[in-house]
């Protein structure tokens, strides 16, 4: 399964990270797999990934396009494996922006 969900993540995370550091790339990644394992949100990479509403990249077609020009980094696919693959720096949380509270990673707030 995780092979299936590599280029979709990667190309999640450099839409939403891909300016910023590997961690912070890797913590985005991991936002995806929370949702992915909480009750409250889908119970799949791709339907949390395109659920309405929650990640603007999806919503604005930016996704479909990095998809299917598979213009994500080498950096954001290596992210995306390690995300997959259990790695996760922001503990729970389920959410990220650009605010003002929760961890900082970069340019980034996880909570």
């Amino acid at each position: 399964m995780r092979a299936q969900y590599q280029e979709l993540m990667a190309s999640i995370i450099f839409c939403e990270a891909g300016n910023q550091p590997y961690e912070g790339q890797v913590a985005v990644g991991a936002v995806v797999m929370n949702r992915v394992k909480s009750s409250v949100y889908p119970n799949s990479i791709e339907a949390v990934i395109y659920q309405a509403g929650q990640f603007g990249p999806a919503s604005t077609g930016w996704l479909d396009r990095v998809r299917s020009s598979r213009s994500y980094t080498a950096t954001s696919m290596q992210a995306a494996a390690d995300a997959l693959a259990g790695a996760n720096p922001i503990g729970d949380c389920l959410y990220f922006d650009q605010g003002g509270y929760g961890m900082k990673i970069g340019a980034h707030y996880f909570h």
